[in-house]
């Protein structure tokens, strides 16, 4: 690590830290694992990511000031499917300022997402009226990443460190449609399925995810004409559900 971290400062003069997080942070790296590091610094980084071969050791270290890095824990991480993230580190160099600025130990952690009832029904839409295979796919897909934020407050908060542990988390809702964990492994392309099977998802997810936050979370979106759609029943009748 001492070469590592003498090559940083050689690179990044203005760095005043750097942690390693992902599987060697927590202990479960394996003898293929990558070193994710990222580099602190005051102003804005001079290079943004770097990636080093040290023997078979592959490194990735990315830079961010420390600004950066508080604002990025004050808004939803994009792939946590909706739940808080807490991503541990653990300085390998560190400064006085960069412990202020990041505590110790540091990390990465993100609040849960908000949830967008308009995104689902619109991935929905495309799903369940796509004639092209393809466009079937990637709105299925979309449904998957969406669906899970929309059901996160009607379950036991969650929170996450890894994509792994993401969508582990959303197929095991306990709060959710019937065949929930089955459909979203096949909206998220995880498990092999043919055009039809998709299709029964979509399905099944649109329904199920509107009838259960009609019954339990009518205002999961803030935006009031939502609340109403939801309500009445547009929704489904948008989408030919109803």
């Amino acid at each position: 690590m001492g070469r590592l971290v003498a090559r940083v400062r050689d690179e990044e003069p203005d760095a005043v830290g750097v942690f390693a997080f992902g599987s060697y942070a927590q202990g479960t790296a394996e003898p293929w694992s990558d070193l994710d590091l990222q580099i602190v610094t005051l102003a804005a980084a001079r290079v943004r990511f770097r990636t080093w071969f040290v023997g078979d050791l592959h490194v990735s270290a990315g830079a961010k000031s420390t600004d950066e890095l508080r604002r990025l824990r004050t808004v939803p991480a994009d792939w946590s499917l909706g739940f808080a993230v807490e991503g541990p580190g653990a300085w390998i160099w560190s400064t006085a300022a960069a412990v202020a600025a990041l505590g110790d130990p540091p990390g990465f952690r993100h609040p849960p997402g908000e949830p967008e009832l308009e995104d689902f029904v619109e991935w929905c839409a495309k799903a369940l009226r796509a004639s092209d295979p393809l466009v079937l796919r990637v709105a299925a897909y979309g449904m998957g990443e969406s669906a899970p934020v929309l059901l996160c407050g009607l379950n036991v908060p969650q929170t996450v460190g890894s994509r792994v542990e993401a969508v582990r988390a959303a197929l095991g809702l306990a709060r959710a449609p019937d065949g929930w964990a089955d459909d979203l492994a096949v909206l998220l392309a995880l498990v092999p399925a043919d055009d039809v099977r998709v299709r029964t998802a979509a399905e099944r997810v649109a329904g199920g995810v509107l009838a259960l936050l009609r019954e339990r979370a009518p205002g999961v979106d803030p935006q009031p004409e939502l609340a109403r759609y939801l309500a009445d029943g547009t929704l489904e009748r948008h989408l030919g559900l109803a």
